[in-house]
Formats: C-alpha cells, structure tokens, sequence
C-alpha cells in the first residue's frame, strides 16, 4: 500500500536528559508513541506500565516529545470507575498529568458499513473525536457501491477547514466482507454476498495514497469502547454485538485478541440449543437465531400483524409493552447462557453490550446478568453487564483508532 509522507511523529534529534543510547532512545520513543496511540492519553506512570519503559526513561522521552511539540500534557487523570465501586468520587492521591499527542499532527477516518448505509468518523492524533457523515445506500448494495460511499466520504470529512493531514483510514466490515475464503464453502457467511472480488482496504489505498486497515466490526467497536466508552474501567472483557447478526470481541489486558486467522469472537454461532432453528451458517440453534434482531422482530410480528422495527421494539419495550419486554428477555436469556460459558473460560471483568438491541437497556442488561449468575461457575459469576455508550459511533470510531494505531512510527 502507498502511504503519503510528510507527517512525521516526532524529532530524534531532541537532546534528552536520561542517559539512554541513541539505538535505545529511539526504541523507547517509538514505543511511548506507539502506547499512546494504540491505548491514548495516559499519565506517565501509566505509560511506564503500558510499554515496560524505566520511569526515568519514560520521563526523558517524554520531556523530549514535549519540548518539539509532538506531546501536549492535558490536565490531571480522572481514572474511570466501575459500576458500583464504593471508591467512586473519593480521592485517589494526586492525579497524574495526562499526555496525549499533538491533534495537528494528523487524523484518520473510520468508517463502518452497515446494512443500508455507510458512516465514517474522524478521529485525530490525540484521541479527540471529529465529525462524521453517512451515506444511505439500498439493501442490497455492492462492494463497488461501498467503494464509491466511503471515497466520497473521506474526501468530504478530510476537505473541512482547518482539518490535520490524513494518516490512514480504518474500515469496520461484518464477517465474510473481505478477501479472506473459507476453505469450506458452509462456512458463516457475510452481509453481503459478491465482495469477495474486490480487495476494499487496497483499493482504498491506492485511490487515497494512505495505509488502509481493516477488522470485524465487533472488534472495532470493543476499541471504541475502551478508549471513550463503558469499557474505559476494564482490563479484561467480553464485547457482545446484538444487531443483524451477533457478534463479539474478546479483549484482553486491553488488546483486542483477533485471533489465528481473524475470526475470534464470533459468539453468535455458539449453539445454545443443538436441535433448535436453523441458522444461517448451516448449524442450528446458535445464539444470533435466538438474539439478533430478525429473531427478535420475527417473534413480535404475530403481535404486530407484520414485522415492527427495531424502534418500535425498543419503544413498546420501555413504554411496558409485555410481549416486546419477554422478546428482549428471551433474548437476552440466551445471550447470558453463552457468555457464563465465556466467563468460565475467559473470567473477565465485564460483558459490554452493543449493538440495535443493547438500546434496550437494563431490560436486555438485566436477564443477561442473570442468567450469567445462574449458570456460570460462582468464581466467574462476578462479572460486571454493563450498556456499551456509544451507540452507532462505536463502528467508526473503533476503526479510526484502528487506524491510528496502526500508523508507522
């Protein structure tokens, strides 16, 4: 992929005052930026834990970064608190000093593809979220379309006044939209069948000279949420998509575990019950046939004498309509059967929700903290279910940090 130069992170030739080798500096500064890209603003202690960095070489480098302009210090930390610990509000010592880095020194586009649509974020150096734009397109549309929506959109965002040189974009694709062929023709298939001749992030690259990454739409909503969302207090955690299809992520020690081939926290083809309906991967009775959406609108359109929208669930649900509360029960019954099994082989410190139906609430929260509870080992069941925050941003936004960590040092 071409990458266009002319944006550099930061100036070697900065004298530091820790005595470090200049083959060491330069290993130590590449890994202060590489942290605060991939993980953003953090004080310098957190920066010293984050890349394993002496605390005084971290504060020589750091010094440097400052003094040529590629840091800025922020105000002091405000650590993120969990859902009920007793320590919150109360004082925790001095709070550090935040360093992030420069946001004029560049910025990137995410961008997430949905199934009618594609919305695109701006994202810059320094972790700050820019605006965004969104293209509606039919249901049906092609890798060519999504091609034409997402150039059109990154041109646009990236023509604003006063916008930092583009570093790279970062795409947000559902399972099977890609290059990638599964060696068995059964396996899951994607939203979008026919994309599989067109390599999207490449082509992207070539028409806007800068390194185009891609992931599963999952994963990059679980970076969102642990840079800016309710996965900021977490470590270790299980992100679960409940939209057209479910999906997941699995995070741990804040990195996001893609796995051998990309395909890691694909949970919503864990079978919940092997002789129920069939799925649409060929097996049956997985967890999307009982907590995606279709399954959800399919089980109201008896009540509603045809198929109610997601709003409308999610209305009649808070409006304390029984059937649309049940139907998200039952849905979110299934989703805590298979994330107590992944609380027994993982024992994470929180479930994240995101997703159509996570709009729901504590109405879908609450039957997944249960049914975890009751069916998972009591040493795992203490696990926090908490509401992913950032709704449909959390896609592009994931992608565009994606992107940014993924910019050459």
């Amino acid at each position: 992929m071409s990458a266009r130069r002319g944006c550099q992170w930061f100036n070697f030739g900065v004298n530091v005052g820790t005595v470090v080798p200049v083959t060491d500096l330069r290993d130590a500064t590449s890994r202060a930026v590489a942290a605060l890209r991939a993980h953003g603003p953090m004080t310098r202690a957190e920066l010293a834990r984050r890349t394993g960095l002496p605390k005084s070489t971290v504060s020589g480098v750091t010094a440097a970064l400052l003094a040529n302009g590629t840091l800025e210090e922020t105000g002091a930390a405000a650590a993120p608190v969990r859902p009920g610990d007793p320590r919150a509000g109360r004082g925790r010592g001095r709070p550090g000093t935040l360093l992030t880095l420069d946001a004029r020194r560049g910025e990137v586009v995410g961008v997430e593809f949905g199934a009618s649509h594609v919305r695109a974020r701006v994202v810059d150096a320094g972790h700050g979220q820019g605006p965004g734009a969104v293209r509606r397109l039919p249901l049906a549309y092609g890798a060519g379309d999504a091609l034409d929506a997402t150039l059109d959109l990154v041109r646009e965002l990236t023509a604003r006044p006063g916008a930092a040189p583009l570093l790279g974009v970062g795409l947000a694709l559902a399972l099977g939209l890609g290059t990638y062929r599964p060696p068995v023709p059964t396996r899951p298939r994607g939203m979008r069948q026919g994309w599989e001749d067109l390599d999207l992030p490449a082509a992207l690259a070539d028409a806007l000279g800068v390194p185009v990454v891609a992931d599963n739409d999952a994963n990059c909503a679980a970076r969102a949420e642990l840079l800016w969302g309710a996965a900021r207090p977490y470590e270790d955690l299980v992100l679960v998509k409940l939209h057209a299809g479910v999906g997941g992520a699995v995070v741990i020690d804040r990195q996001v575990q893609t796995g051998r081939r990309g395909g890691a926290g694909e949970f919503g083809h864990v079978p919940v019950d092997p002789r129920g309906p069939l799925c649409r991967c060929g097996g049956r009775g997985c967890l999307e046939v009982y907590a995606g959406v279709p399954a959800v609108l399919a089980a109201l359109a008896v009540q509603h004498g045809r198929l109610p929208t997601p709003r409308e669930v999610l209305e009649g649900a808070a409006a304390g309509d029984p059937a649309c509360r049940r139907a998200l029960r039952d849905a979110g019954e299934a989703t805590g059967q298979v994330a107590a099994w992944l609380c027994n082989a993982l024992n994470p410190q929180a479930i994240v929700l995101t997703g159509a139906l996570a709009g729901a609430g504590e109405l879908l929260a609450g039957p997944v903290r249960e049914s975890v509870a009751r069916t998972a080992l009591p040493l795992n069941a203490d696990v926090d279910v908490v509401i992913g925050t950032l709704g449909r941003d959390a896609g592009p936004l994931g992608a565009g940090a994606l992107a940014l960590a993924s910019v050459p040092v």
